[in-house]
């Protein structure tokens, strides 16, 4: 096999450049380069990196570098070199070979069918759902949907529209969260102040609920999308 140095040593004589010029036209495209590093490329005492190598293939006119080393590598001559760039290209052409990635794993999620109270609660705490196909939009923190009942949070949440909850048993004062309060699960702005925890609305018209039973309340997660 030959060595990638020794095919950087024959690429720069073929091309009919001295080390420096070598080292002068990387310089110019990168960081200063010396002659000693280049002389030491082609002796295989130490390795270009991957731009530096990108830069030799512009600079020595390689159209197919994977080709070209691995071929040399192998101890091909120009024939076997021109001879395996021909089959890698048809190889290319042919659809069966083609690079197609892996499909994207189906990902589900459930969506509870009882609404969460943008006004009056709604029980949530049950198994009454059903698992939809989400997309990409859906954070991959959520681990579950709601649908907004009511008006309370509008205009950042509107009737009917689903939105997706990370479930945690907290939520940071001035987070958006899904809460269980006296037999209902609502979607509201948390805040806590000297005078305990209180459940906000966005909408002006719906006045805060104050959490005065806190071994009646819960939380169910926080809003993340």
């Amino acid at each position: 096999m030959q060595p990638i140095g020794l095919t950087l040593r024959t690429l720069r004589e073929e091309s009919g450049m001295s080390q420096i010029e070598v080292a002068q036209w990387l310089s110019k495209k990168i960081k200063p380069i010396s002659p000693k590093t280049v002389s030491a490329w082609e002796r295989s005492l130490n390795m270009p990196n991957a731009e530096q190598l990108l830069y030799l293939c512009e600079l020595y006119k390689v159209d197919n570098v994977r080709v070209t080393f691995l071929g040399k590598e192998r101890g091909l001559n120009e024939l076997g070199v021109r001879k395996l760039q021909e089959y890698a290209a048809l190889l290319e052409e042919s659809s069966r070979y083609a690079y197609k990635p892996e499909p994207e794993p189906v990902r589900t999620l459930r969506l509870y069918n009882l609404p969460v109270s943008a006004g009056v609660g709604e029980y949530l705490d049950n198994d009454d759902y059903e698992l939809i196909e989400v997309d990409a939009t859906v954070p991959q923190i959520a681990d579950y949907g709601v649908r907004v009942s009511g008006d309370s949070m509008y205009p950042r949440f509107t009737d009917q529209q689903v939105v997706w909850v990370h479930a945690q048993p907290y939520v940071e004062s001035g987070e958006i969260g899904i809460f269980y309060y006296q037999g209902g699960a609502y979607i509201k702005k948390f805040e806590q102040d000297s005078d305990g925890p209180r459940l906000i609305s966005i909408n002006p018209d719906y006045g805060p609920v104050r959490i005065n039973d806190t071994d009646g309340f819960r939380v169910f997660g926080k809003v993340v999308g």
